[in-house]
This record gives C-alpha cells, sequence and structure tokens, in this order.
C-alpha cells in the first residue's frame, strides 16, 4: 500500500491571502495582484491533491514511498512529489493552468491561452522539472542512494489541452499517471523495503520549511495603505465593538470573537514583527493607552524598552 512519508499540507498563503485582501483597498495598485496569486495557489493546491487522490488510487505491485512539497533551500529547489519506489524515483511536477499550453523548447519558454482568449507566458515547467531531476540524482549521489531518477509534468484534469508539447520530459494527464508509471523500466536489484524508507527519510532530513513571505515588498504597500481595525473573517468589513472579546458585522450579522488578537496577527505578518504602544492603538482603533498596554500584556506578548519605546513581539 502506498505510503505518504510526508504527507502534503496546505500553503500558508491560501490563508493569509484573503486577510491581506481585506486589508488592501481594492483600489490599491497590487489589490488584483493578491486576488490573482491567491487564486493561483488554491489552484495550485486543488491540482495537487487530486494527483495525491490519483496516487492512492493506483494499484502498486510493490508498495512505494512519497514525498510532498519537498523543499531543498540549500539548492533553493521545491518539488511537488517524489514517488520513491523499490525500481527508480519519479518527481511529479504539478501544474494545474486552464487553457491551451504551449511549449518552445528553443526558447524554453511555455505560452498559455486562456479559454476567453488571453495569453500568457511562464518559465517552463519542463526546466522547473529539469532542474528538479538533477538536483535529486546529485543528492542521491551524496546520500548514496542507488535509483535511477525520471521526472514529468502532470496537467490534472484533461480539460487544459497542449498545442504544442515538449519533446525532452513527458508532459501527462493525472488519469494516465498508472499507465505511465507503468512503461517506465523496472531492471536491477530491486531496493528493500527498508532501504526505501531510510532513503525517503534521508530526503525528508534535507527538506527545510519555505521562507516567510515579505509581504510589504512583494506587493508594495505601506502600513498607511492598510485598513484599519477589526475585519469581518467573510466580508472584509469593519466590524463593531461589543465588548472586550466581541465584534459585530452589521453585514454579515456575525460575532467576531478575538478580533483584537487576528488584528495583531494581521500586523506582525503583514507590517512588521514587532509593535509599539502607539502602533498598537492606530492599527486597532483604540484611543486609550493604558487599554492597549493592557491588551498587549494580556495576549502574552514579550516585550523590552521602557515608556514610549517600549515594543511587543509574538514568540
Amino acid at each position: 500500500m502506498l505510503k505518504f512519508l510526508k504527507e502534503r499540507t496546505a500553503p500558508h498563503l491560501l490563508e493569509s491571502l484573503p486577510r491581506l485582501m481585506y486589508r488592501l483597498p481594492k483600489k490599491h495598485l497590487s489589490y488584483e495582484d493578491v486576488v490573482s496569486d491567491h487564486y493561483k495557489v488554491r489552484a495550485g493546491f486543488g491540482g495537487e491533491q487530486h494527483v495525491d487522490r490519483l496516487l492512492k488510487r493506483m494499484r502498486w505491485p510493490e508498495p512505494p514511498v512519497v514525498i510532498a512539497d519537498l523543499q531543498l533551500s540549500e539548492r533553493f529547489c521545491q518539488i511537488d512529489t517524489v514517488v520513491l519506489t523499490p525500481h527508480f524515483a519519479m518527481i511529479l511536477e504539478v501544474k494545474n493552468y486552464s487553457g491551451t499550453l504551449s511549449f518552445d523548447e528553443d526558447s524554453l519558454h511555455m505560452k498559455q491561452r486562456t479559454r476567453d482568449g488571453k495569453f500568457f507566458g511562464f518559465n517552463s515547467p519542463v526546466t522547473q522539472a529539469w532542474n528538479a531531476r538533477e538536483e535529486l540524482l546529485r543528492l542521491f549521489e551524496e546520500l548514496e542512494v542507488s535509483l535511477p531518477v525520471y521526472t514529468s509534468v502532470v496537467l490534472p484534469y484533461s480539460s487544459t489541452l497542449i498545442e504544442r508539447a515538449p519533446k525532452e520530459i513527458p508532459v501527462i494527464y493525472g488519469y494516465s499517471l498508472n499507465r505511465f508509471l507503468s512503461t517506465l523500466p523496472r531492471t536491477g536489484r530491486p531496493m528493500p523495503p527498508e532501504e526505501l524508507a531510510r532513503a525517503g527519510q534521508l530526503l525528508i532530513d534535507r527538506h527545510t520549511p519555505f521562507p516567510e513571505t515579505d509581504y510589504p515588498a512583494v506587493y508594495k504597500y505601506e502600513v498607511k495603505d492598510l485598513k484599519k481595525g477589526v475585519l469581518c473573517g467573510a466580508c472584509g468589513s469593519l466590524c463593531m465593538r461589543q465588548s472586550e472579546r466581541t465584534h459585530f458585522c452589521v453585514r454579515c450579522q456575525l460575532v467576531v470573537l478575538d478580533g483584537y488578537s487576528r488584528v495583531l496577527d494581521d500586523w506582525f505578518e503583514f507590517v512588521t514583527p514587532e509593535i509599539t504602544n502607539r502602533q498598537c492603538r492606530e492599527f486597532l482603533g483604540l484611543k486609550d493607552k493604558y487599554a492597549a498596554r493592557y491588551l498587549l500584556q494580556k495576549l502574552g506578548f514579550a516585550s523590552r524598552g521602557a515608556s514610549v519605546q517600549r515594543v511587543y513581539w509574538k514568540e
């Protein structure tokens, strides 16, 4: 039975970008970029989950080991899925595009034509897959893992069309994955299950968490651009304070619990990892410096400095 030695988890951007969308006014120059990036992250994760389900449904002659979202930071290499079988390692670069794709092997570029006739250019996922294979081969040599490495670009859904396919690395549809894997060579001594598990663990030991996003640098905004106060998590509207712990969204008729804590989470993620009493009052909409100090202390934030120079941060 197939085993995920490292399970796939939802990318943090899937949760954080909608919060940033609510903080940024719709007229801000980067608002549409945030919306677009959230769509891409959601589509990408959905496509990867779909391929995971296909892998789990397949009949495997020998149980493989699967590693999802492998990040090799020393080489700045991110791999969607690595399948380790007794005979080979398979890299799957999952790309959930819509419309029609055309691969240009001379310029190593990919062009997408959407269903509404718009054209977009991308770095070719074939190049990404090629780089991933080269890095995994070098790492296997370093770790003394004797497995050939294959790679492919996987399109999760057959609604995506290919106008011009690359020759060097196969681009396959998710539903063809079982058949494609069955055609790969199975020669030489198969790796025993315990060695296969050990090889998988060695790769996981090289995994490092994805670097945190520098939102102000990526989306080019300043703190003055962001909406202040407690915002509704459902619609982004400014909420009315009901009590110390609750706020109310008039538009959605929803009660928001621990709204101030959520606002401070937005500050630490979208502005800076530290905050002063004055910044807290301005961002939360508090008038009293003593109320701000009480809140920051109650939430258990660490602090340093005295009086107006004191700063707080989340440990």
